[in-house]
Protein backbone atom coordinates (compact mmCIF):
# COMPACT_ATOMS: atom_id res chain seq x y z
CA UNK A 1 0.00 0.00 0.00
CA UNK A 2 1.12 3.52 -0.32
CA UNK A 3 0.53 6.12 1.46
CA UNK A 4 -0.89 9.66 0.43
CA UNK A 5 -1.41 12.72 2.42
CA UNK A 6 -4.43 14.61 0.21
CA UNK A 7 -3.21 18.25 -0.49
CA UNK A 8 -6.72 19.67 -0.23
CA UNK A 9 -7.73 18.43 3.03
CA UNK A 10 -4.72 17.02 4.42
CA UNK A 11 -6.78 13.18 4.91
CA UNK A 12 -3.86 10.62 5.37
CA UNK A 13 -4.99 7.77 2.72
CA UNK A 14 -3.60 4.25 1.89
CA UNK A 15 -3.86 3.31 -1.84
CA UNK A 16 -2.70 0.57 -3.84
CA UNK A 17 0.33 -0.06 -5.25
CA UNK A 18 -1.14 -1.01 -9.08
CA UNK A 19 -3.00 2.51 -8.98
CA UNK A 20 0.76 4.14 -8.87
CA UNK A 21 1.27 7.42 -10.80
CA UNK A 22 -2.48 7.46 -11.20
CA UNK A 23 -4.67 10.46 -10.01
CA UNK A 24 -7.61 9.30 -7.78
CA UNK A 25 -10.13 11.43 -5.96
CA UNK A 26 -9.88 11.81 -2.19
CA UNK A 27 -13.25 10.25 -0.15
CA UNK A 28 -13.22 12.74 2.15
CA UNK A 29 -13.03 16.39 -0.05
CA UNK A 30 -13.55 14.82 -3.71
CA UNK A 31 -10.22 16.62 -4.47
CA UNK A 32 -8.02 15.30 -7.20
CA UNK A 33 -4.52 12.94 -5.29
CA UNK A 34 -1.87 11.96 -7.20
CA UNK A 35 -0.77 8.47 -6.25
CA UNK A 36 3.50 8.75 -5.94
CA UNK A 37 4.83 5.62 -7.40
CA UNK A 38 5.49 3.43 -4.53
CA UNK A 39 9.61 3.21 -3.31
CA UNK A 40 11.35 0.31 -2.60
CA UNK A 41 11.66 -0.90 0.97
CA UNK A 42 14.82 -0.45 2.01
CA UNK A 43 16.50 -3.45 3.08
CA UNK A 44 17.50 -3.53 7.14
CA UNK A 45 20.42 -5.24 8.17
CA UNK A 46 19.92 -7.64 10.93
CA UNK A 47 21.62 -6.65 14.23
CA UNK A 48 24.72 -8.53 15.11
CA UNK A 49 24.46 -9.91 18.36
CA UNK A 50 26.51 -7.29 20.23
CA UNK A 51 24.80 -4.61 18.55
CA UNK A 52 22.55 -2.17 20.80
CA UNK A 53 19.35 -0.95 20.25
CA UNK A 54 20.70 2.50 19.39
CA UNK A 55 23.34 1.25 16.77
CA UNK A 56 20.35 0.40 14.42
CA UNK A 57 19.56 2.45 11.80
CA UNK A 58 15.48 3.25 11.54
CA UNK A 59 14.18 3.78 8.23
CA UNK A 60 12.78 7.23 7.59
CA UNK A 61 9.76 8.11 8.93
CA UNK A 62 8.53 9.37 5.02
CA UNK A 63 9.62 7.99 1.66
CA UNK A 64 9.89 11.05 -0.65
CA UNK A 65 8.19 10.61 -3.60
CA UNK A 66 9.66 8.91 -6.71
CA UNK A 67 11.24 10.77 -10.04
CA UNK A 68 10.30 13.96 -8.45
CA UNK A 69 12.84 16.39 -8.47
CA UNK A 70 12.59 20.31 -6.39
CA UNK A 71 13.73 23.06 -7.92
CA UNK A 72 17.08 24.18 -6.11
CA UNK A 73 16.75 28.15 -6.98
CA UNK A 74 14.91 30.30 -8.70
CA UNK A 75 15.92 30.83 -12.30
CA UNK A 76 16.25 34.82 -12.76
CA UNK A 77 14.40 34.66 -16.23
CA UNK A 78 11.73 32.48 -14.85
CA UNK A 79 8.56 33.75 -12.90
CA UNK A 80 7.12 32.42 -9.88
CA UNK A 81 3.65 32.77 -7.83
CA UNK A 82 2.26 31.53 -5.29
CA UNK A 83 -1.48 30.76 -5.07
CA UNK A 84 -3.63 30.43 -1.87
CA UNK A 85 -6.78 28.52 -2.17
CA UNK A 86 -8.31 31.27 -4.38
CA UNK A 87 -5.78 34.16 -5.93
CA UNK A 88 -2.74 34.59 -6.41
CA UNK A 89 -1.15 35.52 -2.91
CA UNK A 90 2.88 36.30 -4.20
CA UNK A 91 5.03 36.91 -7.07
CA UNK A 92 8.69 36.78 -7.65
CA UNK A 93 9.53 38.36 -11.07
CA UNK A 94 13.46 38.28 -11.12
CA UNK A 95 15.87 41.55 -9.87
CA UNK A 96 16.31 42.74 -7.23
CA UNK A 97 12.66 43.48 -5.38
CA UNK A 98 12.65 39.94 -4.36
CA UNK A 99 8.99 38.43 -3.33
CA UNK A 100 6.37 40.71 -3.78
CA UNK A 101 3.08 40.50 -1.80
CA UNK A 102 -0.04 40.89 -3.83
CA UNK A 103 -2.35 43.61 -2.26
CA UNK A 104 -5.64 45.44 -3.60
CA UNK A 105 -3.25 48.22 -4.46
CA UNK A 106 -0.65 46.69 -6.67
CA UNK A 107 2.92 44.59 -5.21
CA UNK A 108 4.88 45.32 -2.13
CA UNK A 109 7.77 44.04 -0.67
CA UNK A 110 7.61 40.77 1.36
CA UNK A 111 10.81 41.71 3.45
CA UNK A 112 8.70 45.32 4.71
CA UNK A 113 5.46 43.06 5.20
CA UNK A 114 6.22 39.81 7.19
CA UNK A 115 3.32 40.55 9.31
CA UNK A 116 1.25 39.63 6.73
CA UNK A 117 2.82 36.22 5.93
CA UNK A 118 0.22 33.14 7.76
CA UNK A 119 2.06 30.61 9.18
CA UNK A 120 -0.07 27.86 8.11
CA UNK A 121 -2.36 27.08 4.90
CA UNK A 122 -2.90 25.36 1.32
CA UNK A 123 -0.47 27.04 -1.12
CA UNK A 124 0.97 26.07 -4.33
CA UNK A 125 4.29 27.38 -5.64
CA UNK A 126 3.74 27.42 -9.28
CA UNK A 127 7.04 27.87 -11.92
CA UNK A 128 6.05 30.18 -15.25
CA UNK A 129 9.32 28.74 -17.33
CA UNK A 130 10.46 31.14 -19.57
CA UNK A 131 12.91 31.30 -22.52
CA UNK A 132 14.63 34.15 -24.42
CA UNK A 133 14.70 34.11 -27.95
CA UNK A 134 16.12 36.61 -29.75
CA UNK A 135 16.36 38.59 -27.04
CA UNK A 136 12.24 38.13 -26.55
CA UNK A 137 10.95 35.97 -23.30
CA UNK A 138 8.35 33.64 -24.14
CA UNK A 139 6.25 31.06 -22.15
CA UNK A 140 7.55 27.79 -22.44
CA UNK A 141 6.25 25.93 -19.83
CA UNK A 142 4.30 25.37 -16.47
CA UNK A 143 4.66 23.77 -13.54
CA UNK A 144 2.97 23.45 -9.68
CA UNK A 145 4.21 22.69 -6.47
CA UNK A 146 2.96 21.45 -3.05
CA UNK A 147 4.26 23.33 -0.01
CA UNK A 148 4.19 22.45 3.31
CA UNK A 149 0.95 23.59 5.17
CA UNK A 150 2.93 25.07 8.06
CA UNK A 151 5.52 27.93 8.39
CA UNK A 152 6.19 27.81 4.13
CA UNK A 153 5.32 31.85 3.70
CA UNK A 154 7.35 32.40 6.75
CA UNK A 155 10.54 31.79 4.63
CA UNK A 156 10.14 34.17 1.90
CA UNK A 157 11.81 36.78 4.18
CA UNK A 158 14.81 34.59 4.64
CA UNK A 159 15.86 34.70 1.31
CA UNK A 160 14.62 34.28 -2.50
CA UNK A 161 15.38 30.89 -3.17
CA UNK A 162 14.43 29.62 0.82
CA UNK A 163 10.77 28.83 -0.34
CA UNK A 164 12.25 26.15 -2.57
CA UNK A 165 12.86 23.70 0.39
CA UNK A 166 9.15 23.80 1.94
CA UNK A 167 8.16 22.34 -1.27
CA UNK A 168 6.37 18.70 -0.19
CA UNK A 169 5.82 17.72 -3.87
CA UNK A 170 4.08 18.20 -6.80
CA UNK A 171 0.56 20.08 -6.83
CA UNK A 172 -2.15 20.70 -8.98
CA UNK A 173 -4.41 24.16 -9.54
CA UNK A 174 -8.40 24.23 -9.02
CA UNK A 175 -10.56 26.28 -11.45
CA UNK A 176 -9.93 29.96 -9.10
CA UNK A 177 -6.39 29.54 -9.05
CA UNK A 178 -6.27 28.75 -12.37
CA UNK A 179 -8.33 31.95 -13.54
CA UNK A 180 -5.98 33.59 -11.33
CA UNK A 181 -2.64 32.34 -13.06
CA UNK A 182 -4.38 33.30 -16.40
CA UNK A 183 -5.57 36.90 -15.05
CA UNK A 184 -1.75 37.37 -13.75
CA UNK A 185 -0.41 36.65 -17.54
CA UNK A 186 -2.66 39.14 -19.09
CA UNK A 187 -1.72 41.67 -16.53
CA UNK A 188 1.89 41.62 -16.04
CA UNK A 189 3.26 39.98 -19.15
CA UNK A 190 2.53 41.06 -22.77
CA UNK A 191 0.29 38.05 -24.55
CA UNK A 192 3.22 37.97 -27.15
CA UNK A 193 4.87 36.10 -24.49
CA UNK A 194 2.38 33.92 -23.32
CA UNK A 195 -0.45 33.87 -25.98
CA UNK A 196 0.92 31.13 -28.57
CA UNK A 197 1.63 28.62 -25.76
CA UNK A 198 -1.46 26.58 -26.39
CA UNK A 199 -0.48 23.80 -23.93
CA UNK A 200 -0.87 26.05 -20.90
CA UNK A 201 -3.58 27.62 -22.04
CA UNK A 202 -5.40 24.80 -22.47
CA UNK A 203 -4.48 23.90 -19.20
CA UNK A 204 -5.58 26.72 -17.61
CA UNK A 205 -8.73 26.66 -19.09
CA UNK A 206 -9.89 23.31 -18.94
CA UNK A 207 -10.70 22.97 -14.57
CA UNK A 208 -11.29 19.09 -14.77
CA UNK A 209 -7.34 18.82 -15.82
CA UNK A 210 -5.69 17.95 -12.64
CA UNK A 211 -1.56 17.70 -13.49
CA UNK A 212 1.34 19.25 -11.58
CA UNK A 213 1.80 21.24 -15.04
CA UNK A 214 1.64 22.01 -18.26
CA UNK A 215 4.34 22.23 -21.77
CA UNK A 216 7.02 20.94 -19.40
CA UNK A 217 8.84 17.68 -19.71
CA UNK A 218 9.27 15.36 -16.41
Amino acid sequence: MIRVICSNCGSKLDAKDEIAGQTRKCPKCRQPVLIPAAEAKAAIPEPSPDASASSTMAPPAEAPVRHFVAPERLIPHDRYLICDRTKVFAVWEGGSEGWLLRTDFGYTSVARNADKLPSQGDFKLVELRMSVEHEKPLLRGLAVYQLARRWALTTLVRGDDAILKTIIGPGSLNREQKSAVRKYLGERMMREVWGDNQAVLEYLANYDFHSPGAGVGP
